[in-house]
Order: structure tokens, then sequence, then C-alpha cells
């Protein structure tokens, strides 16, 4: 397993933390198209590579874009998050039955109440969020990594795990506040908005609730960065060993098949992993979300339908004796399903991007 280090909200997967999801890139083929894209053209022959400054400019236009078009997505499942009625699910096709709403019923009331701009609430501090979050998280893994090359005897997947984990905590925390803010533009409605623009919203927040207020949700969003990691490095050598067997003993009894994968394989078992982990710590996303909304003008937010939770462990046990277990997973499908169209997009963007500073040297 090719471990590497944590990515930044908008690759592949998105924020998880979105915020995403914060995840070791299993392999090469997972990684964000700021890495996996080859930025070379050919000219009479001669490959044409981009520059440090210009890869990090295609990668940050690249992501900007990805989180602009999963945006409706992320308004949905944030909506879905802060629903309190009791239900069993939230896939695309159940209604709601039971109490709640399905992600379709969610996207079409959204639509027919607010319109198009609806579903890009709480846009514009995501694109901040990913952009000082990506910078955040690569400078403190390149210092935590550099203290941990002067430990000696620590093996180099141990190095990246900790490494990884340590700088996506210090990123969240640093950039959190954002976070924060993009949830509550999310969770309100157009017609009756808390707050109107990034600046009002932190002079309100700071003057109602203080330095805490920007806070609030932090312990479970750093509480689910280690087990994702690692439990989607877990998944990842499980899946890959997995299919090695198969290939020997059942699909093409390839006697002399490995643990070395293709690009594809490597894509697919490696995007595999990642939905194992974040369907596993998604709990710990949905609490986070309900608690970036606590405060003073809870009852302003998401119809004012979520209560008041002294912490995390009481927003759990509240959630579950009251909605049901499986109501802490809440939006899990359009979180899922947001992956795919993030990754097409980074990886259209950045290379369109990537062709036309190269064009441009010619």
């Amino acid at each position: 397993m090719n471990a590497g280090p944590l990515r930044s909200p908008a690759g592949a997967a998105g924020p998880v933390a979105a915020v995403a999801p914060l995840h070791p890139a299993p392999s090469h083929a997972s990684r964000p198209a700021s890495d996996n894209v080859l930025a070379r053209t050919s000219r009479a022959g001669a490959a044409r590579e981009l520059t440090s400054i210009e890869n990090a400019f295609c990668g940050a236009t690249a992501g900007l874009v990805a989180r602009a078009v999963v945006s409706p997505l992320d308004v949905v499942k944030i909506t879905l998050q802060l629903e309190t009625s009791r239900r069993v699910w939230s896939g695309p096709r159940l209604g709601a039955s039971g109490g709640g709403s399905s992600m379709v019923a969610c996207a079409r009331r959204i639509l027919q109440k607010e319109g198009l701009r609806g579903f890009f609430k709480g846009n514009l501090a995501a694109e901040y969020l990913y952009l000082t979050y990506g910078a955040t998280q690569f400078l403190a893994f390149s210092a935590i990594e550099a203290s941990l090359r002067r430990i000696p005897g620590l093996p180099k997947q141990a190095k990246s795990f900790v490494g990884g984990a340590a700088a996506g905590a210090v990123a969240t925390t640093v950039t959190y506040p954002l976070d924060l803010l993009r949830t509550r533009f999310a969770a309100q409605e157009l017609a009756h908005r808390v707050h109107t623009s990034i600046l009002g919203a932190v002079r309100h927040i700071h003057a109602s609730e203080g330095l805490r207020g920007f806070y609030r949700g932090l312990w479970p969003a750093c509480l689910q960065i280690m087990p994702y990691m690692g439990i989607v490095f877990t998944s990842y050598d499980n899946l890959a060993s997995g299919y090695a067997w198969l290939r020997r003993n059942v699909v093409v009894v390839d006697t002399h098949a490995t643990r070395v994968l293709d690009a594809s394989q490597d894509a697919i078992i490696g995007a595999s992993a990642a939905v194992i982990g974040k369907t596993c710590v998604y709990p710990l996303d949905l609490v986070r979300k309900r608690l970036q909304i606590q405060g003073p003008h809870l009852r302003s937010y998401a119809h004012g339908a979520v209560p008041q939770y002294a912490g995390m462990a009481d927003a759990l046990a509240y959630i579950v004796r009251n909605e049901g277990f499986l109501a802490l997973f809440r939006g899990l499908t359009p979180a899922l399903i947001k992956a795919a169209p993030a990754s097409a997009t980074v990886f259209f963007v950045f290379g369109q991007t990537r062709d036309t500073l190269l064009s441009r040297r010619h």
C-alpha cells in the first residue's frame, strides 16, 4: 500500500468534512488530480512540465470548480442531517413515510422554496475553506513529517499515518470557523436569513457567542480523523488481498496474481475503502453539523427542529433515543454520491487549466 498524506477537502472525495472526509490516499490512482494528473505536454516531441506554482494553481482551480459542482449535493446532505423526525434511512427512492425526507424530496423542496440559489448556500465559505485547509494541511504535514524523519526505526507507513492524522487535526482546527460558517449558511432559509454575508456572520457570532462559538462541534470533527484513516488503511489492505485471492482462485485462476494492482483496480479499491471509512465515521459528521448550529439562534436554523444538546455524547444519545439509530446516517446517500462528480470535475478542470498554461508558453 502506497500510503500518502491526507488530502485537501476538495480532492476526489470532497470535504468531510465535509467537511470530508479527510482520508489517506492509499494509492496514486485515488489521489486528487493535483497529484494524479501528469502535468506534461509535448512540443516537438519534448515533454514539458508545470512548475510547482503552476501545478498548485491548477489544483486550486480544479478544487474550487469541483466544490461549486457538488454544492447542491452538499446542501441536500446538510439539510437531511439537520432533520429530526424519526425515520429509517435517507436513500434517494424512499419517500417521507415514517417522517423525514428522501434525498430527492429534499432537493425538490429546496428548489421549490428557494430556487437554484438555495443549492449554493454556504458555497463561498466552502470555497475559502478548501483553499485554506489545503494550504494549512500541506504546511503542517511537511513540518510534522520532517520531525518524524528524525525518529529512528519508525516504519514509513507509521510516519504517513501519524503525520497525516496530525496534519488533518491541525488543518481542521485552523479552518474550523469556515466549516461552521458553511453549515450555518446552508442551514438557513434564504427568505429568513440569520446571516447575509461572511463578515457579517463573523461579527454576529463573535458578539453573541464569543470565540467559542466558532468552534462548536470541533471535538467530533477531530475525533473522526484517526479512526477514518485506520479504517481506510485496513480496508484497502483487506480489499487488495481479497482481490488477489479471487484472481488466484476464482476469477481467472491466476496462480501468479499478487497484490500489485493496475491504475483502474487501484482506483476502485481505493474508492471502496474510502466509502467504507466514510460510512463508519459518518455519525460523527452528523453530530458535528448538529452542534455547529447550537447557540442563541438555534431556532433560526433548520426550521427550528434541532434541539439543544449539552455536547457530543448528549447529541449521540438523544438522536439514537428519539430518532432511531439509523438517523445517525441521514444524508449519507448524497455524501457518497458527490464523490464521483467531484473527482471527475477535478480531473477535467485540472487538465484544461494545465493545457491552457502550457499553450501560453509557445
